[in-house]
């Protein structure tokens, strides 16, 4: 099997691990939703459909595998179609891996790490790929990101800890959600009849660091991994003081096997709702059911006018009357 850009397929017979096919895909090894792979080999995670794949011992229907997107899970899934002796040494830390990076769970804190040190080399500020590469068009810098790391992934898992400096900040930012989730100054509430849980900041002197380019305002307050691995809602409601964001975790948006999961609500009608209350300085902005992982987040001031009590009890509402 050999990788071929996702944007340089043309009419080539190709097999997709971890994304959308296109006309000339012939197999599909993807949690993306309708995705086409076949019955026997979904799984929960890409990298899990892939290991399926190749616990089946078929012959390759082409020697071409691609993905149009980069990110843990396609890369595990891709290195494991590529190199599958190698992969199946490392099967359970590499599925970790793609666990942490696209579900924020983990069970090895190794894979928590090494899902630190492939986010970095994808993301600009912190990548020692040349910054020119970022300014490339996505599919490019998808591609270039792949051969890099496609080489360098056995060494990645065998030498996490000399690759400190790509990981300390995030692992350490984890280990402090992680006390403050212990102490009682991140508390969480489940309320598993609406697959909620709320977690409340409730010290002011956390976090103890400034947070910046992180994809949300929840990744600067805490840290996602620290709460997922505590909980089994999908839901996720973060307050601190009158500031709130709601989100579907990831596993909603995949197609999800394990177990049942709650259909997603479209809470465009309690947006509207929480604008009312904010008497015109700012408005509620649901992003949509269709996204990756929606937010029901504040647009145009950082702080609402609305109560903690009053919200929290506006979105447990709002679920119970959809559920």
């Amino acid at each position: 099997m050999r990788y071929v850009p996702y944007h340089k397929l043309g009419k080539t017979p190709n097999v997709i691990v971890d994304g959308r096919s296109n006309d000339t895909t012939v197999l599909a090894l993807s949690h993306w939703p309708d995705s086409g792979t076949p019955e026997k080999y979904r799984a929960d995670l890409s990298a899990q459909i892939v290991f399926n794949f190749l616990d089946d011992n078929v012959a390759a229907i082409t020697d071409v595998v691609s993905n149009n997107h980069f990110d843990e899970d396609g890369l595990v899934s891709m290195f494991s179609v590529l190199y599958p002796k190698i992969a199946c040494q490392y099967r359970e830390i590499l599925v970790d891996v793609a666990r942490a990076g696209d579900f924020g769970k983990f069970s090895s804190r190794d894979a928590a790490r090494i899902s630190f040190v492939l986010s970095s080399w994808s993301t600009p500020e912190f990548s020692p790929l040349n910054q020119g590469v970022f300014a490339r068009p996505y599919p490019e810098v998808t591609a270039i990101l792949y051969e890099e790391l496609l080489v360098r992934l056995p060494n990645i898992i065998e030498k996490i800890d000399n690759l400190r400096r790509y990981w300390f900040d995030e692992d350490e930012f984890l280990q402090l959600t992680e006390a403050a989730l212990a102490q009682n100054e991140i508390a969480l509430e489940e309320f598993p009849d609406i697959d909620l849980a709320v977690v409340t900041v409730a010290s002011e002197r956390f976090p103890p660091l400034v947070r910046d380019a992180t994809p949300s305002w929840v990744s600067s307050v805490l840290h996602p991994m620290a709460v997922h691995n505590l909980t089994d809602c999908m839901k996720i409601l973060v307050v601190k003081g009158q500031r709130y964001e709601l989100y579907y975790r990831y596993e909603t948006w995949v197609d999800f096997v394990s177990r049942p999961l709650t259909a997603r609500v479209d809470l465009t009608h309690l947006a509207n709702d929480f604008s009312a209350l904010e008497k015109g300085r700012a408005h509620w902005q649901f992003t949509g059911n269709d996204e990756i992982i929606s937010r029901l987040r504040l647009v145009g001031a950082e702080r609402s006018l609305i109560e903690p009590e009053s919200f929290i009890n506006g979105v447990k509402a709002s679920l119970k009357r959809a559920s």
